[in-house]
C-alpha cells in the first residue's frame, strides 16, 4: 500500500481524466439525420393539442420543437398540451440534453435515420403491426395455419420488408411460420422464438424466481375464452373517438377500463400464471417491467449454470490458464468485483441509464418519429373523412393502402386502427428508437463481452414450456376467467410442439449446439421486438435500437477496463451486426460470427483470429 495518499489520488484523477480524453476529445462526433419530415403529420405528437383528423395542430408542434431548442423551464411550460379535461404529461424531452458520467457522450454515437414517412419499407411495417395485432394470442407452438399462414403470405409478397426472407435478411429464402416475427441475428432465427432466458427459472439464492407472468385476457373475462388455447387478450383504441382522446393525451382512466390482468388474490406462482407462449404474453413482460430486469435475470441464470467469463480475464477458471498473452492468470483466487459475478451484475445495471439517455436525444431531437397507433390513424382519417381529410390527403405509401393485413383488421374492428394490446396505447414520447431495445442492446452487449460467448449450453438444461391444466380466476377488471397454465420441461423429455414451441423448434434446441452467444442474440431481440406485439414500436426501432445500444456498451467498456491493473488483453465480443459501429451502411446481421476485441483506446481483432469487421478507426 502507497504511504503517500496524494499519489493515488493523482493516479486515479489521471485515469479519469484519460477516459474524458479519449471518449470526448478524440471522438468523431456524427451529425444524426432524421428522415426529412419534421412537421405535425410525419412527427410525433401524442398528447399535444390536435385537429379532427387526429393531427397535432401546427402551433402545438412547432411550440414542441421551440421547447427543445430553447430547453428552458419557460419554453417547457409553453409547450400546447391538451388540457380537457386534464393533460398527460410528456415523458421528459429535456432528457434530450442529459450529460453522462462514464463512456461515449450520448451525442457521440451514431444511428442510422428510420424509414421515411411515405416510403415502403414504412408501409411495411405497420402491416407487419397489422398482422402481430391479428397473431397475438396464437401460440408460438401453434404457428401452422391460421392468421400466421395469411401473415406470411401478405408479408412474402410486401415491398420494403425488412423482416425474416426480406432483403435485409443474409439467410435469404423465403419466409415462412418458423420464422415469421423473429429478428436476422445469428441464433434468433432458430430453435423457440422465445429464448431460455426469458423461461428459464432465475436462480435467486434461497428463492429461485420463476417467469411465469399473469396473464391478459379479454373474452375470457366473461367465461368464453378457449382454454385449450389460451383465450383472447383485450385490444384497444379500435374505436376512433376512444383513440382520438388518447391521442390528445385524455387520462387512460377517463378513456378505457383498465387491462384485465387474472389477479386470483391467491398464490400467483402456482394458480393463474404461465410462462411467455404468445406475442401478447411477450408484449405483458415488457409493459411495466424496469427495462434492464430482464437481463439482469438473464445474467444470474447464467451464472447459476456456470457459465465461465471470457477466457482472457486474468484468472485461471478451473483447469484453464487465462487466455491473455503472457500470463496464465491468478490461480489462487476466484474473481469477484473486477471480472466477476458483481462485475457482471452491477455493469447491466450501469449502461441501463446511458443507453436511454442515448435514445432520448435522438427519440426527441433527431428524429421525433410518430408512433405505429398515429401512423394507422392517417389510414382511419382519409376512410372516415375525419376532418375533410379525403382519400391521398396523407402521403402513405401505397402498400399500407392495399395490404390484405389492412382489410383484416377493417373487417375484425370496423376500422383501419392499429388494435393496441395496452389501454393507454404508446407512452408520450417519440417512437425511435425504442427505449427497451436501447437498453436491451446495451445490457446484452455487456454480457456478450463479459461471458464466454462460444460456451455450448448443455442440452440436459434447456427447457420449454408445456401445457399443465387450467386455472379459473377472477379478473381485475371483473369477472372470472379461465387460464391455459405451463410447466417448464427438459427438452430432452419433450417430443412434438409444446404450447411454447412447434415440433421443429423443439428438435433444434435437443439436436444442435446453442451457445451463450446464440441465446443472448435471441432475447435482444425477443426484448426489442415485445412492445411492436403490443401495437407500439415499429421493427426498426428496435433493430437499430439494439444497435445504438450496442455502441453505448462497447465505449462503457473502455472506460471499465481502467478499473484493473492486472494483465488483460481485452474484452472479445461478436456484435450483432457486420460492422462496428453496427449502422455502417449496408451492414448486415453478423452471420459468420466475426468478433473484436475491446481494448481501453481501441478496438482491435483478436488475436489467432481473422474479422471482416472494419476496425481500422483506432477512435472507434
Amino acid at each position: 500500500m502507497t504511504d503517500d495518499p496524494h499519489r493515488r489520488l493523482q493516479a486515479a484523477f489521471l485515469r479519469r481524466e484519460r477516459a474524458a480524453r479519449q471518449q470526448l476529445l478524440e471522438s468523431t462526433y456524427r451529425t444524426d439525420e432524421s428522415d426529412g419530415a419534421d412537421d405535425p403529420v410525419a412527427c410525433y405528437g401524442k398528447a399535444l393539442a390536435h385537429r379532427s383528423d387526429g393531427v397535432p395542430t401546427a402551433s402545438a408542434y412547432d411550440s414542441l420543437v421551440d421547447a427543445l431548442d430553447a430547453g428552458t423551464v419557460e419554453a417547457y411550460n409553453a409547450i400546447e398540451l391538451d388540457e380537457s379535461p386534464e393533460m398527460r404529461r410528456l415523458a421528459e424531452p429535456d432528457g434530450a440534453h442529459g450529460f453522462e458520467g462514464m463512456g461515449a457522450d450520448p451525442w457521440a454515437v451514431h444511428m442510422a435515420p428510420p424509414p421515411a414517412f411515405d416510403s415502403p419499407e414504412m408501409g411495411a411495417e405497420l402491416i407487419e403491426l397489422y398482422w402481430r395485432a391479428l397473431a397475438r394470442d396464437v401460440p408460438f407452438g401453434a404457428y401452422d395455419g391460421g392468421a400466421v399462414a395469411d401473415a406470411v403470405a401478405d408479408l412474402s409478397g410486401t415491398a420494403g420488408y425488412a423482416g425474416p426472407g426480406g432483403d435485409a435478411d443474409p439467410r435469404g429464402g423465403s419466409l415462412d411460420a418458423g420464422r415469421l416475427f423473429r429478428g436476422l441475428l445469428p441464433g434468433a432465427q432458430s430453435g423457440p422464438h422465445v429464448s431460455q432466458l426469458l423461461w428459464t427459472d432465475v436462480p435467486r439464492g434461497a428463492i429461485p424466481q420463476s417467469q411465469r407472468i399473469r396473464v391478459l385476457a379479454g373474452e375470457a373475462a366473461d367465461g368464453t375464452g378457449d382454454a385449450d388455447v389460451v383465450g383472447s387478450g383485450p385490444d384497444y383504441l379500435t374505436d376512433w373517438d376512444a383513440w382520438l382522446r388518447v391521442q390528445r393525451g385524455v387520462p387512460v382512466a377517463r378513456t378505457n377500463p383498465p387491462p384485465n390482468l387474472v389477479d386470483t388474490g391467491g398464490d400467483p406462482d402456482t394458480t393463474v400464471t404461465r410462462h411467455i407462449v404468445t406475442g401478447r404474453d411477450l408484449a405483458n413482460k415488457v409493459r411495466r417491467q424496469v427495462p434492464y430486469l430482464v437481463t439482469r435475470d438473464a445474467a444470474e441464470i447464467l451464472l447459476g449454470m456456470g457459465v465461465p467469463f471470457d477466457p482472457r480475464i486474468p484468472y485461471q477458471q478451473g483447469d484453464r490458464e487465462s487466455a491473455t498473452p503472457g500470463t496464465p492468470g491468478i490461480r489462487t483466487a476466484d474473481p469477484v468485483i473486477n471480472f466477476g459475478a458483481h462485475d457482471v451484475l452491477e455493469s447491466v445495471v450501469s449502461v441501463f441509464d446511458l443507453a436511454q439517455t442515448a435514445c432520448w436525444y435522438r427519440k426527441w431531437f433527431v428524429h421525433r418519429r410518430l408512433r405505429p397507433e398515429a401512423y394507422a390513424g392517417r389510414l382511419e382519417a382519409e376512410r372516415r373523412g375525419a376532418g375533410g381529410a379525403t382519400a391521398g390527403a396523407f402521403p402513405l405509401p401505397t402498400n399500407v393502402r392495399t395490404s390484405a393485413a389492412r382489410s383484416r383488421i377493417a373487417d375484425a374492428h370496423g376500422t383501419h386502427l392499429l388494435p393496441q394490446a395496452y389501454t393507454e396505447g404508446s407512452p408520450t414520447h417519440p417512437s425511435y428508437p425504442a427505449g427497451h431495445s436501447g437498453v436491451a442492446g446495451a445490457t446484452v452487449t455487456m454480457l456478450k463481452a463479459l461471458f464466454d460467448g462460444t460456451y455450448a449450453l448443455p442440452v440436459d438444461e434447456l427447457v420449454v414450456p408445456v401445457a399443465d391444466g387450467t386455472a379459473e380466476g377472477e379478473m381485475a377488471g371483473g369477472g372470472t376467467t379461465t387460464v391455459r397454465t405451463t410447466r417448464l420441461a427438459p427438452v430432452t423429455d419433450v417430443s412434438g410442439a409444446t404450447l411454447g414451441a412447434t415440433a421443429d423448434a423443439v428438435a433444434d434446441l435437443r439436436d444442435g449446439t446453442t451457445t451463450v452467444n446464440d441465446e443472448l442474440n435471441k432475447l435482444a431481440t425477443n426484448v426489442a421486438l415485445a412492445r411492436n406485439w403490443a401495437g407500439i414500436h415499429y421493427r426498426s426501432d428496435g433493430i437499430e435500437g439494439f444497435l445504438l445500444g450496442e455502441q453505448v456498451a462497447v465505449r462503457y467498456l473502455q472506460d471499465h477496463l481502467r478499473s484493473t491493473d492486472l494483465p488483460f488483453s481485452g474484452y472479445r465480443l461478436e456484435p450483432f451486426f457486420d460492422a462496428y459501429p453496427g449502422t455502417a451502411e449496408d451492414a448486415g446481421p453478423n452471420r459468420d460470427r466475426d468478433a473484436i476485441l475491446i481494448t481501453p483506446d481501441r478496438i482491435t481483432t483478436p488475436d489467432g483470429e481473422s474479422s471482416s469487421i472494419d476496425v481500422d478507426d483506432p477512435v472507434r
